[in-house]
């Protein structure tokens, strides 16, 4: 009987062991789902065009991204107003602009009501100025500016910074300050007053004054760009322009994209991308180089025979590509817009307003070797005072190019062209 009834005992253990204990299967089982979630979020990335999109399409286009059952969505280019002629671009545009509209405008807008037809206003102004800009800037004549105006204004500072901070000892001992000096000789609107260190006093009135120039100059641009039915709307434009100033110019251009920290990391990283380049392209031909060295050069007649031929060839080559070139460049349209007398003179009386009023916006055309460019970058390397005798003799040169007998290098001449 004892043993009878001892036997069941250690069967009923094992059983109800069986029934709770889990299987490796049922342990993969219930992973599978987990990894498969990680999987899912983890092939997301977050600089890819399907997250750009889809933070567009939920800041921008609300109303589009809550329809998720659909299988095929339309595309945001024929939602969204373009904002240049560049899909491409207009999708990192966009990107922008929602991150500056969910952060700086939805979220103090939406606990006022829900509406959302001010995002799309805003987008729409937005979009209107960005066309108008680039239209303006395709009529924008990029040689002047990139060559000849922003070169004289760095030459201009260059030439203010080393007036008013020499070197010299005998002006290092006198009490002047290099800074106060610069802002007396050159004043600028937005940097005055000069900001003290250790005065608040100065720094906020400096701070208050730059950013009334910043209001000021999106005000003028959007009055330029801007149709007159968008100006009419002063709560709409007040907005716009906020973004415009404060948050485009004054938060992300003036106070991160120029900073010195940023600018260094930028520089790093071409010149390490660069270097990466070269290091690959100078592996390839490592053993060409190896080989190359190991054979010294020796001098020999045939040798010098032969670099007689080659540099005749050189030279004949250069003389027929200058002379095809000299005869190319009379085919070539003009530089400088050339309106002729006869009908110029039976409009005179009645367009000299708007005459007067073009010639004082628009510069008058320079010859290329006329671009202060090139003034710019003597300065830069200090040639009138490393090398006084070069620098005039390349004054002279160009003087006689440009204003001598033929006018070779002349406004609409045979090297202008």
């Amino acid at each position: 009987m004892t043993t009878m009834s001892a036997t069941p005992e250690p069967s009923k253990a094992r059983t109800g062991a069986l029934r709770h204990k889990p299987t490796a299967s049922n342990a993969s089982r219930a992973a599978m789902p987990t990894n498969r979630r990680l999987n899912r979020a983890s092939t997301v990335d977050p600089l890819s065009d399907r997250a750009t999109q889809a933070l567009i399409r939920k800041v921008l286009l609300p109303q589009e991204s809550g329809d998720k059952g659909r299988d095929s969505q339309t595309p945001i280019e024929e939602l969204l107003p373009p904002l240049t002629s560049r899909n491409d671009v207009d999708l990192q545009l966009y990107a922008f602009l929602a991150i500056i509209l969910r952060e700086f405008v939805q979220s103090w807008y939406n606990k006022i009501t829900p509406d959302e037809s001010l995002v799309a206003e805003i987008l729409h102004v937005i979009a209107h100025c960005t066309r108008a800009l680039e239209q303006r800037l395709r009529k924008l004549d990029l040689e002047s500016l990139l060559l000849h105006e922003i070169p004289e204004m760095l030459d201009k500072h260059i030439t203010m910074y080393r007036s008013t901070h020499p070197e010299s000892p005998i002006f290092q001992s006198t009490f002047v300050n290099g800074r106060e000096a610069y802002h007396a000789l050159w004043p600028l609107p937005l940097l005055s007053p000069v900001p003290i260190s250790g005065d608040p006093i100065t720094t906020s009135k400096q701070l208050r004054n730059e950013a009334a120039y910043r209001q000021l100059l999106v005000q003028a641009v959007l009055t330029v760009l801007l149709p007159t039915e968008d100006l009419e709307n002063p709560c709409l434009t007040a907005l716009v322009e906020q973004i415009f100033s404060e948050l485009i110019i004054g938060n992300a251009i003036a106070n991160k994209a120029v900073q010195p920290w940023l600018l260094f990391e930028a520089i790093c990283i071409v010149e390490r991308v660069l270097t990466d380049k070269r290091r690959e392209s100078n592996g390839l031909k490592a053993s060409g180089v190896k080989i190359h060295l190991g054979s010294p050069r020796s001098w020999s007649v045939q040798g010098f025979f032969v670099s007689i031929i080659q540099f005749a060839l050189i030279s004949m080559s250069a003389i027929r590509f200058a002379f095809n070139l000299i005869i190319m460049s009379s085919s070539l349209p003009p530089r400088g817009p050339v309106i002729s007398d006869k009908k110029l003179a039976p409009e005179v009386s009645v367009v000299k307003g708007n005459t007067s009023r073009d010639t004082q916006s628009t510069p008058p055309k320079v010859p290329v070797l006329s671009f202060s460019a090139w003034g710019c970058l003597g300065n830069v390397i200090e040639l009138q005072r490393r090398m006084p005798w070069l620098g005039g003799f390349l004054s002279l040169l160009q003087l006689g190019v440009i204003h001598g007998p033929g006018r070779v290098a002349g406004l609409d001449g045979v090297l202008d062209r």
